[in-house]
């Protein structure tokens, strides 16, 4: 039970097939309180959690609203009185071309992906430095804000600032304490941007696919593929990793 008495915050937990809500499920399971930050299942991936014998909430956000990621955090704050971990899963694509891509489109990409990672961090870390927690901050960043494919231009940008706003962050929240770091998942497992087909109608939440231990890594990846380093970097054993960016594509990286 690595998490006994912290509280773990996070965003798009709702999402039906998402990492955010095997994130959601994990953090739970090894003893954290868990907010479960947005997505339109979020009470049902919080009831599932209380089904286990955890503990857990469900808040509503847009994270691209100042007022709503405030709101949350002092829901969470007046709930369990503490922000220990802060996981910025929530995320969108789109995809569209070049000549197809709108202005829109794109602000609508970085605004969630960029600045939505940028007010939860700020929110939550004035509350870990109020209280002296030496809390970790944990973005979800990508592959692709190293690599470039045709007809996802604002995905790929908005993931490359989503890796240097994880450095920034990290240097600037040093002092207190606060690591900041991030995950960037490859593979092509089915979450809730990318395979939006297989979300059921019903809302009702399909089974979690277990990664397989031992299965080739030339495979498609699984949300479970990702989780252990979201935790890894959450954890004590990470205390003194910052401004570090994890790769978790099964070595695919090495093709670079």
């Amino acid at each position: 039970m690595r998490f006994k008495n912290r509280v773990a915050f996070i965003t798009g937990g709702g999402g039906p097939l998402g990492i955010g809500r095997a994130a959601c499920l994990a953090f739970a399971r090894e003893g954290a309180s868990v907010v479960v930050a947005g997505g339109r299942n979020a009470d049902a991936v919080a009831a599932v959690i209380r089904s286990e014998g955890g503990e857990a909430i469900a808040v509503p956000l847009d994270v691209t609203d100042p007022k709503q990621v405030q709101a949350a955090i002092d829901t969470t704050v007046e709930k369990y009185q503490q922000i220990d971990i802060l996981f910025n899963n929530a995320g969108i694509i789109n995809r569209q071309t070049l000549f197809e891509l709108t202005p829109e489109a794109y602000d609508r990409v970085m605004e969630v992906n960029v600045k939505g990672c940028l007010l939860c961090a700020q929110a939550a870390a004035k509350v870990m430095i109020a209280q002296g927690i030496r809390g970790r901050i944990i973005n979800n960043s990508s592959i692709f804000a190293e690599e470039s494919h045709v007809g996802v231009l604002s995905y790929c940008v908005s993931k490359a600032a989503v890796n240097r706003l994880t450095r920034s962050l990290a240097l600037e929240l040093r002092p207190h304490g606060i690591t900041v770091n991030a995950v960037a998942p490859g593979g092509g497992a089915p979450t809730g941007m990318n395979a939006p087909q297989n979300i059921p109608e019903d809302d009702s939440l399909p089974e979690l696919l277990p990664a397989p231990s031992d299965a080739p890594l030339e495979r498609r990846a699984t949300v479970w593929d990702y989780i252990g380093a979201v935790l890894f970097l959450a954890s004590d054993d990470a205390a003194y990793i910052s401004g570090d960016i994890l790769t978790i594509d099964g070595g695919a990286v090495s093709r670079r």
